[in-house]
């Protein structure tokens, strides 16, 4: 009798999920978790396609679908939130009340992120160079779709012209007559 994990799947079944939750064809994933040596690619078809319906297969799928799920979507938030930071960072707060930099570990979080690189030099000046404020924008921007909409708003020549028209086009010509199919 075959082991199986806490899932009630065997080591072939786990892999075979694991396979296609990665992006691997049902087909795929059943030649990478069995031995397929003498079956046609039609035979293996319908015994992934039975595998991938068999209940605790199709359960472990789910579940890792919607852990894989959950796991981008955070990345993709994640993201999204450095770069607004990033957009909107306020530099103000690197200098104390007394005018000097504050060191790194001064800095709030927010600000924090906005450092691309800090450093001290022998004479104990602090420099800072800070990431691109424009990029972080432009990224925002993109995401928001912004450029889309500033895209409509600018004037297509030939969308005027043809509004100007009134719907009194006719066709565009060949250059062939109509009846004969000759110039």
């Amino acid at each position: 009798m075959s082991m199986t994990n806490q899932y009630e799947l065997t080591p072939q079944q786990e892999n075979f999920a694991q396979e296609v939750v990665s992006g691997e064809t049902l087909s795929d994933a059943y030649r990478a978790s069995y031995k397929t040596a003498r079956m046609t690619a039609k035979q293996i078809h319908e015994e992934a396609s039975r595998l991938a319906a068999n209940p605790k297969v199709a359960t472990r799928l789910r579940a890792m679908q919607a852990t894989a799920a959950e796991i981008a979507t955070l990345k993709a938030a994640d993201i999204l939130r450095e770069v607004k930071a990033l957009a909107l960072a306020d530099i103000g707060g690197i200098m104390n009340e007394d005018g000097q930099l504050k060191l790194l570990h001064e800095l709030p979080p927010e600000l924090r992120r906005a450092v691309a690189s800090f450093e001290v030099d022998k004479d104990g000046v602090v420099k800072y160079r800070f990431w691109n404020k424009l990029d972080a924008l432009e990224k925002a921007m993109k995401h928001l779709g912004l450029y889309e909409k500033d895209n409509d708003q600018q004037a297509n020549p030939l969308r005027e012209l043809l509004d100007s028209l009134g719907g009194a086009v006719i066709g565009v010509s060949s250059g062939k007559s109509r009846k004969t199919g000759e110039r």
